[in-house]
């Protein structure tokens, strides 16, 4: 078992945030995007907590299954907070005692524990083999804590412990818990509506009324030489009229997308859709095929302008199977047009042309690029 410190977002550390804040934030990752560690090694993640956090009953949005909480030292185990352990157990939550130095205050929590972590280097050696010899009535795991060298692990391994953590297996890794930004809910909740079979006009401008740089935006674009006709727009409703609902979505990405990010994010995202789209022509899909193209290798591209692993943000998206598959799978033609328009970004930046992309596609892109260009300086004019 290898180790990790959970940090902030700014790597700040539990003691310096302060019990409350730290576990606060801790669960907040942990739900938002720690959490995929999980599922990718199938493990559960360990988690330390404070009394105050596990009393208040804060911990109802994480699953029993994927995680073990661990008591740690500094808590102070009272009637109270015994009752409060006993409680979660009987929702299938796993505890484990940590730094565990076998003091008599803490015995009532035995019996509730599944696992004791010792800390090899603190404790002495014989007294522990004492303790589990004492406590083998118990269904606990042990697991070593500071294995360093191949003898102790040997050692330990004869005492009974069956987990471990330590230099000797891994170095810790810092992780850093992403939360997901405003800006990119704002935006997984436009994408939701506005890819809908029947978007609803009325949700969409309810959502809208606090982008009003979009708005203002989208209104200047429909209002303009490209689109006019007899009248101006002047609602959210004769703007999707006029340009509809294809040209209305890429717009409103369009704005959304800069307006959040910075320039060269923005156009290096959206030449990746367009080509995208470009390519599900070119390979001859149809329509809606193809929006469904341009949405994927955008949302392939939300780790550049949020942060966000892009399995992580579409979790919570209403979006066909096929995107879906393409985004968290790497499954389909969608899939692979973002590989092929991936090769391209990296040929460019290392200046080499890989040899497995026709030269006709850097072609395709490169007039993608022109045209996210041309639509930018649209969206940046007065």
């Amino acid at each position: 078992m290898s180790s990790c410190y959970i940090r902030s977002d700014t790597g700040v550390t539990a003691l310096e945030l302060g019990d409350n804040l730290a576990t606060t934030e801790l669960v907040l990752n942990l739900c938002s995007s720690i959490s995929e560690q999980s599922a990718h090694y199938h493990v559960p993640t360990f988690i330390n907590v404070c009394a105050n956090f596990l009393m208040a009953q804060s911990f109802l949005p994480v699953d029993a299954e994927n995680v073990v909480i661990e008591l740690v030292e500094r808590i102070a185990p009272t009637p109270e907070f015994i009752a409060c352990v006993s409680a979660l157990k009987q929702r299938g939550f796993r505890f484990a005692l940590d730094d565990f130095e076998f003091d008599a205050a803490w015995e009532p929590l035995i019996a509730l524990a599944d696992i004791i972590k010792v800390d090899i280097l603190l404790c002495d050696l014989r007294l522990v083999r004492a303790q589990m010899f004492r406590l083998r009535k118990y269904n606990l795991t042990w697991l070593a804590e500071r294995v360093e060298t191949q003898e102790q692990y040997e050692t330990c391994q004869t005492m009974g412990f069956t987990l471990f953590q330590g230099y000797f297996l891994a170095r810790p890794e810092i992780v850093t818990g992403k939360k997901v930004p405003p800006t990119a809910l704002r935006m997984a909740e436009l994408i939701n509506t506005l890819f809908e079979d029947q978007p609803d006009i009325a949700k969409l401008s309810a959502q809208l009324h606090d982008e009003p740089a979009v708005v203002m935006g989208m209104l200047r674009i429909a209002n303009s030489p490209m689109y006019r006709k007899a009248r101006e727009v002047s609602s959210i409703k004769e703007l999707i009229v006029r340009l509809g609902l294809d040209l209305t979505r890429k717009w409103v990405l369009m704005f959304s997308v800069f307006n959040q990010c910075n320039p060269a994010a923005a156009g290096l995202v959206l030449t990746r859709a367009y080509t995208a789209q470009a390519l599900a022509q070119r390979w001859q899909h149809n329509e809606k095929t193809q929006s469904q193209f341009f949405l994927t290798a955008l949302l392939s591209g939300v780790d550049i302008l949020f942060g966000i692993t892009p399995a992580v943000f579409v979790v919570g998206l209403n979006l066909s199977d096929d995107i879906k598959a393409a985004i968290c799978d790497g499954e389909g033609d969608a899939a692979s047009a973002v590989d092929i328009i991936g090769s391209i970004e990296q040929a460019y930046s290392m200046k080499r042309l890989p040899p497995d992309v026709p030269e006709d596609y850097f072609s395709l892109y490169n007039q993608q690029q022109f045209d996210v260009e041309e639509k930018l300086n649209a969206v940046i004019a007065p």
